[in-house]
C-alpha cells in the first residue's frame, strides 16, 4: 500500500512540473515586443534597455506567402557600428491566431544602447524551406501587412531545459499511474 501511495504522489508532482515547464517556454513565445517595423521600411533604429537574449521574428497574415528569401535581417550597434551576430533559430518557434501568424528566424544577443535594423539582400531561410514556400499555393502577402519584430527572448538552454522537464512531468505522470496501479503485483506482500 505504501509503494502504491508513493507512485500516485508522482502524479501531481509531475503535473506541477508540466505547470512550470510550459510557462518557462511559454516565455520564449511571447516575449515583450521591442521593436517592429513593417516590411516596407527597409531600415529604423530601435533602444534596448536591458543587455539580454533578443529574437527577430516575422508576422503577417495567416496562409499566405512571407518574402523571407527576399532579405536578410541586418541588427547594427550605433555607436560601434558593428554588426550583432545572428544565428538562425533552431526551433523555429511559431504562432498563429487563425488570422495572422508569425514565425522566429533570428536569436542574438545584445547589451543595452542604440541599434539600426536594416533588411539587407540575402534571404532568411534556407534553400529547401524556399522551394517548399515556392511549392505552396497561396497568394503573396501585401507587404503593408508583413512586419519584422525584434522581440525580449531567452537563451536556448532555457527552452532545451522546458523541453526535457515536459518529457520528464510526463513520465512522472503516466509513470506514476502505471507504477501506482502495478504496485500490488510488482510488490507483493
Amino acid at each position: 500500500m505504501t509503494m502504491q501511495i508513493l507512485f500516485f504522489s508522482l502524479i501531481p508532482f509531475g503535473i506541477i512540473l508540466l505547470i512550470f515547464s510550459i510557462k518557462l517556454i511559454h516565455n520564449t513565445f511571447s516575449g515583450t515586443i521591442v521593436h517592429e517595423v513593417p516590411y516596407s521600411l527597409k531600415s529604423s533604429e530601435f533602444d534596448i534597455s536591458a543587455g539580454g537574449y533578443y529574437s527577430v521574428w516575422h508576422k503577417g497574415p495567416f496562409f499566405r506567402k512571407a518574402p523571407v528569401a527576399d532579405y536578410k535581417p541586418v541588427v547594427t550597434n550605433a555607436s560601434t557600428g558593428e554588426n550583432i551576430q545572428l544565428t538562425h533559430s533552431i526551433f523555429r518557434p511559431n504562432s498563429n491566431d487563425g488570422r495572422s501568424a508569425r514565425m522566429e528566424l533570428y536569436r542574438f544577443y545584445a547589451p543595452e544602447g542604440r541599434y539600426i535594423f536594416n533588411l539587407a539582400e540575402g534571404s532568411s531561410i534556407t534553400k529547401a524551406e524556399k522551394k517548399l514556400i515556392d511549392l505552396t499555393p497561396a497568394k503573396r502577402v501585401d507587404p503593408d501587412k508583413y512586419f519584422i519584430q525584434v522581440r525580449e527572448s531567452q537563451s536556448r538552454l532555457v527552452l532545451a531545459a522546458g523541453i526535457i522537464l515536459i518529457t520528464l512531468s510526463g513520465l512522472c505522470i503516466i509513470g506514476g499511474l502505471v507504477l501506482g496501479i502495478l504496485a500490488k503485483q510488482i510488490f507483493p506482500g
